[in-house]
């Protein structure tokens, strides 16, 4: 039971079981391992048997060991911040097990068993094509048996530790949090977390340009930040596996052995001692609330009943549906990524900041959050439960767009500008700080409304159809936006820093759009539901 549940999955379409969903997963994963595989094995493999080594070639090499476990390390922790909600037994799980004779501890065996088959089901999909491909490469070298058994004992090391160390930190930071928290407050911040942890893993190999850049000028000067980043750690493998191993980096191996060891046994411990607290205080835990939900100070942003059950219903549907949480994480972890590598250059080993590219950030990132969130609206959560909207809608189409703008304001714009506002001041100081923040936030406003133009849906409620929109024009509109927008805005920003006159001219000009565009009655329409061709098209082949 517990495995079954463990790999249910509601973005698999109805009518589909256990075995379509995992083939699905461990399918995604083996093709990652085949490009892995395919695009860097073979320099790694000849890098590692050259007999006479060269400084440069060390380092490259150096750089490919870095490379595998990094991925392991994000996508198997990827995958399990993911499954979030599936790692520890719910209450639907508790309510089941619980009516039969079954012992707690064979409960508990039961989910550890399940866990097992999962992370073992991972790390041998996504590591099958680099075990493969070094293994037949050390075969085909005969004179060299010896040193390739080695190699690729070290390869499995590396990535396996690396995946299981990855597995072991998500599992035991929610057993840390079963124990000091509530049911009901870690049901609350589980969203959070999930978000906050896929955005880090997606960050952990985008970033890989920047930090492999860092890695010899960090090992040569020991620098501290290579003991705080795991998949640093598991390079140390190669060095303990495989003769004239550097001792700085085996050193790192033994620690990454030392770290997964705490790990695993912080797991255990707060599993074990959670387990049983968990499982009564969530049988005793209420569905329903005993008292009246307190009245939502987000209400007054509504003009209308129907525009705040528009609104409510987006951000619970954001708060409630983990594909959505994914698509919008990984959204704005590339937005991220991206930021970076516009702020940051690696020159002569040390990290140097681009006063301009620094500038872009804010409006990179905010740019990929709105159009996140332009883009998963799209995408239905439950066709079948829409049928309330449809009955009720009485062409309220403004409303339903004013309603999904104000969502996106709220829950992503307002958010990561108040997150940037702390380093706005630290840079700039108060005043030029919070003239910034006003800026961007202007900016943004000023970019949801042209986003949300002719946005005639209620979000997360219209069935989606692929080829309605030209992917070549919003591959120009995305390229524009991320690039020419974020910059133009920087100095446009820029150019306005000491100029009071004409800073309160652009604010002045820019709060009148934006109360007119807010302001603005079209036509009364009806909302779509359907993401389908409107019209039947003839092909007219006679």
């Amino acid at each position: 039971m517990f495995q079954d549940r463990f790999f249910e999955d509601d973005t698999v379409s109805p009518g589909s079981g256990f075995e379509t969903n995992i083939y699905q997963v461990l399918g995604f994963l083996i093709t990652v391992g085949f490009f892995v595989a395919y695009l860097t094995m073979p320099p790694f493999l000849e890098l590692s048997f050259v007999k006479v080594h060269t400084p440069a070639g060390d380092w490259a090499l150096r750089n490919f060991r870095l490379f595998f476990p990094a991925v392991s390390f994000a996508v198997i922790g990827f995958t399990t911040v993911f499954q979030w909600d599936m790692l520890f037994p719910d209450r639907r799980d508790f309510l089941i097990v619980s009516m039969f004779p079954v012992p707690l501890r064979e409960i508990f065996a039961a989910k550890f068993g399940a866990l097992g088959i999962f992370l073992g089901l991972l790390i041998g999909a996504l590591n099958f094509f680099p075990t493969l491909s070094s293994t037949v490469f050390c075969l085909a070298k005969s004179d060299a048996w010896g040193f390739g058994l080695r190699l690729v004992t070290a390869q499995i090391a590396a990535t396996a530790g690396a995946g299981v160390f990855a597995f072991l930190l998500v599992a035991a930071f929610q057993g840390v949090l079963i124990n000091v928290t509530t049911p009901r407050i870690f049901r609350r911040v589980s969203p959070w977390i999930q978000t906050f942890g896929m955005s880090l893993m997606v960050l952990s190999v985008s970033t890989y340009p920047v930090y492999f850049l860092l890695l010899k000028p960090a090992a040569e000067a020991r620098q501290f930040w290579l003991w705080l980043f795991p998949p640093v750690w598991f390079t140390g493998f190669y060095d303990i596996l495989l003769p004239a191993g550097d001792p700085f980096f085996a050193a790192l191996g033994l620690y990454a052995i030392e770290a997964s060891a705490i790990v695993f046994l912080c797991f255990c411990l707060t599993w074990a001692c959670g387990f049983k607290r968990h499982f009564r205080r969530t049988l005793e835990a209420e569905d329903t609330q005993t008292r009246r939900p307190a009245r939502s100070r987000l209400r007054v942003l509504a003009g209308s009943p129907v525009e705040w059950a528009i609104f409510a219903f987006c951000r619970k549907t954001l708060a409630r549906s983990t594909k959505h949480r994914l698509f919008l994480a990984t959204w704005m972890s590339a937005g991220i990524s991206a930021g970076m590598f516009v702020a940051l250059s690696v020159r002569n080993g040390k990290l140097e900041w681009s006063p301009d590219g620094i500038r872009a950030v804010p409006f990179l990132i905010a740019f990929f959050v709105i159009s996140g969130f332009r883009t998963v609206f799209q995408f239905p959560a439950d066709l079948a439960g829409n049928w309330l909207l449809q009955i009720t809608e009485s062409r309220w189409a403004e409303m339903a767009r004013r309603a999904a703008r104000k969502a996106v304001l709220v829950s992503g714009l307002l958010p990561v500008v108040l997150a940037i506002l702390p380093f706005e001041i630290f840079a700039a100081g108060w005043a030029a700080g919070l003239m910034h923040v006003l800026f961007q936030i202007t900016a943004g406003a000023l970019l949801i409304e042209l986003m949300f133009w002719k946005f005639g849906k209620v979000p997360f409620t219209c069935s989606y159809f692929a080829g309605k929109t030209s992917l070549s024009i919003l591959a120009a509109l995305y390229l524009y936006g991320f690039t020419t927008w974020s910059f133009n805005m920087a100095d446009l920003e820029k150019a306005l820093e000491g100029r009071t006159i004409w800073l309160a001219i652009l604010f002045a000009a820019a709060f009148a759009a934006l109360a007119i565009l807010w302001r603005r009655s079209p036509a009364a329409s009806e909302v779509i539901f359907d993401g389908s061709e409107p019209f039947i098209q003839r092909l007219d082949l006679n």
